[in-house]
């Protein structure tokens, strides 16, 4: 089995070429030959194999947890989160070990896209749906 250099999911091969099922990349087929015969895993340091450790969910699982973002989003008012709110999932997920290449393996969403939506939350809880508070004088957000 191969994988794509852009994103690390499986490949599918024809007789030219390997085409990524995950980010689309063509992968040429002497890379795809190269890497079936050095068929090394990467190990973390408490010896996980890394290469399943960041395995992306399938395609069709990535497309349902999409069309459930969008339409939680739209439901949402298409509300997007303040910037420090949002810079701060972003920090939040950059020091995650699910992160791989801007997406996020356990749900298989764009962490930037997903991160800027006042609707989503962390699939592994790190961080929540946002929720404007209203403050004690009921309008400037403030405590």
């Amino acid at each position: 089995m191969s994988f794509c250099k852009v994103c690390a999911s499986t490949l599918f091969c024809t007789r030219r070429d390997c085409v990524c099922d995950i980010c689309g990349a063509v992968n040429a087929q002497e890379q795809h030959d190269s890497n079936a015969k050095t068929d090394t895993k990467e190990v973390d340091a408490e010896g996980v194999n890394t290469t399943e450790k960041n395995k992306m969910p399938s395609m069709f699982q990535q497309a349902k947890n999409l069309a459930k973002s969008v339409y939680a989003h739209a439901a949402n008012g298409a509300e997007k989160v303040p910037e420090n709110i949002y810079k701060s999932r972003i920090e939040v997920c950059e020091g995650c070990d699910k992160l791989s290449k801007g997406k996020c393996s356990e749900c298989g969403c764009f962490v930037k896209m997903k991160a800027a939506w006042g609707s989503e939350e962390c699939p592994i809880g790190k961080w929540g749906r946002y929720e404007q508070t209203r403050g004690k004088c009921g309008g400037c957000g403030g405590k």
